[in-house]
């Protein structure tokens, strides 16, 4: 399970990374791509990597993974819903420099995660 978890950090990170100069200039498709990918993922996923939602063994055939997906999606979209509405209150609308907050929340919180205490599992026997 913690390979598995560092496998979906490193993608969350190489789309945070890829999203910044995407967000300027780029292939409209790879743009398309990589930016709603992280619009819609990005720091939900970070989030959830941080929470360390890992339900037990049990309990992962029971539906716990779409939870933590449902989650990771609920919280990215609410997070580039509020981040372009205050960009609109705040009259300062720029496409780009929401990517690049969004992206930086995103790897912000993968580095939280990073720097968090692994947990010591005791199994008893």
């Amino acid at each position: 399970m913690a390979t598995e978890r560092s496998y979906v950090s490193y993608a969350t990170a190489a789309v945070a990374v890829a999203a910044i100069p995407l967000s300027f200039v780029g292939p409209e498709g790879l743009r398309l791509a990589v930016i709603g990918l992280l619009m819609l993922a990005g720091p939900g996923t970070a989030l959830v990597l941080l929470l360390r939602f890992d339900p037990p063994r049990s309990a992962q055939a029971t539906g716990a993974l779409p939870l933590s997906i449902a989650i990771a999606i609920a919280f990215s979209l609410a997070m580039s819903t509020l981040v372009a509405t205050a960009m609109i209150y705040a009259r300062l609308w720029s496409p780009p420099a929401a990517v690049c907050l969004l992206s930086a929340l995103t790897l912000v919180f993968l580095g939280l995660e990073l720097k968090r205490p692994k947990r010591v599992l005791v199994h008893a026997k």
